[in-house]
């Protein structure tokens, strides 16, 4: 099934801010608890990624018996954090959090346990807050591995936000997460 979804005629493609990493450098986590990429969430998925050309990121998740769903194959719901994960550090491009705010998701063939997706995310581009996402996941490891064959898509609409957005939580007041970049501004 393919959506209807369509991009806002008065959408602009903003450039990267300049703090953004280098094409082929690695993105820092946006906070080291998300279950998505945070290396202190032991039962979290460990995703990693890397800066592309412009707004467009790549990451990386290994496919883990943990994530099974139907027999031999990735949970939907696993599949969807990480396409709103990797939309999400896309994001990063623009050096201001976001939140999401909606996500839609196109899956086109079942992804066996074992394997290693590369989701390849970029910004569309942005109204105001508004800002319009796209991604796509291939299977660069494992048994079906195939990097030309897209095994799903996703549309996203994210939000920015300021930190006065997780204020009040009791993570921010106790453990004050960091910025996109690394340091205390979120």
């Amino acid at each position: 099934m393919s959506s209807t979804w369509t991009l806002p005629d008065d959408l602009t493609v903003p450039e990267p801010v300049e703090f953004f990493p280098a094409a082929g450098e690695k993105l820092p986590q946006h906070w080291s608890k998300c279950f998505g990429c945070g290396d202190d969430q032991p039962a979290g998925m460990a995703m990693s990624f890397r800066a592309g050309d412009g707004l467009e990121v790549t990451g990386r998740l290994e496919v883990a018996k943990k994530y099974q769903g139907g027999p031999g194959v990735i949970h939907g719901g696993i599949l969807s954090t990480a396409f709103d994960e990797a939309q999400g550090m896309a994001c990063m491009a623009l050096g201001s959090p976001v939140v999401t705010g909606h996500l839609e998701i196109d899956f086109a063939r079942p992804i066996p346990l074992g394997s290693v997706l590369e989701f390849r995310a970029r910004i569309d581009g942005v109204v105001r807050r508004k800002v319009y996402t796209s991604a796509e996941a291939v299977i660069v490891e494992g048994p079906t591995a195939d990097p030309d064959t897209v095994v799903g898509t996703s549309r996203g609409l994210f939000l920015t936000i300021t930190s006065e957005h997780f204020a009040k939580t009791k993570e921010f007041v106790d453990g004050e997460p960091t910025s996109p970049f690394g340091t205390s501004s979120v």
